[in-house]
């Protein structure tokens, strides 16, 4: 059994159609649940009301981390899923049998606890998967060396054509628009950690599987289709949006990472001054 959640936040149209045009789709046995961030229970009544057989849970505007938790929650509690499946509502599947063939890669290899497909934008370019990089290297050192290091130099420096050189295999980030998990793994890490709001939930999660002995899997015979930034563009403007980012990865910096509190203010010092200069 696959337990699917979709975190909606004001976009109950899109998340109708993502269930009935791409979720329908799924052969496996599979239960899904709908987080439906900032919704009052009328609201999420009324979104029940369009998804027969789809559990929709109402939830304050909690963010990310903690909406696809109240989903993984309700799943054990009520289904008990080998493997949970999160998902953006602005997906789509480009591939048949993706949802199968990650939860057969993923029963095959033991020692993954998360695994993705190969998820690219609308210009066909890939978004997963990402190597680690370190703090100075992504918030200091990249901005400041724009104005004299090449294009072709910097994105070898800063491994930026990592996900399209990426094969099938073991990875650090995954993209969390479409991320599979082992239930059981999942649970043992500790779940996303919900001190994030948006951004950085998916280094986040490598870090806690990587502490239980459990690792991510690129999967690229499958892929899908992610129209990023959906719901944020839709609510928050470009600067709000990457000084939101910059807060969460600082956080997982210090938290994950061992980095300084003096090391993020330093760094966030930088990047707020690129942001004012756009």
């Amino acid at each position: 059994m696959v337990g699917i959640v979709v975190v909606s936040y004001r976009s109950a149209d899109r998340t109708v159609s993502f269930i009935r045009e791409q979720l329908s789709r799924v052969e496996a046995p599979h239960s899904i649940v709908v987080v439906d961030n900032g919704a009052s229970p009328a609201e999420a009544e009324a979104l029940a009301a369009r998804l027969p057989g789809v559990t929709v849970l109402a939830s304050g505007n909690v963010g990310y981390a903690r909406g696809n938790n109240t989903g993984a929650l309700w799943l054990r509690e009520n289904v008990r899923p080998s493997r949970i499946l999160f998902a953006n509502d602005d997906i789509r599947l480009a591939s048949d049998r993706v949802v199968e063939t990650l939860s057969e890669t993923l029963a095959a290899h033991p020692r993954i606890g998360a695994i993705g497909p190969e998820v690219v934008g609308p210009d066909g370019l890939r978004q997963s998967p990402e190597a680690y990089m370190g703090l100075w290297k992504r918030y200091v050192w990249m901005y400041l060396s724009t104005p004299w290091m090449s294009r072709e130099r910097k994105r070898k420096v800063f491994a930026l054509d990592e996900p399209e050189k990426a094969v099938e295999g073991c990875c650090y980030k995954l993209s969390g628009s479409f991320l599979m998990v082992d239930a059981d793994s999942f649970f043992r890490a500790g779940m996303f950690d919900g001190n994030t709001f948006l951004y950085a939930e998916e280094n986040i999660l490598s870090e806690r599987l990587a502490a239980i002995g459990k690792g991510c899997w690129f999967c690229p015979s499958v892929r899908v289709v992610h129209e990023h930034g959906q719901t944020v563009n839709a609510h928050f403007r470009s600067r709000e949006s990457a000084w939101m980012q910059f807060r969460s990865m600082a956080y997982y910096y210090r938290r994950y990472k061992g980095y300084s509190r003096l090391s993020t203010f330093l760094a966030g010092l930088v990047f707020r001054a690129v942001l004012l200069l756009k």
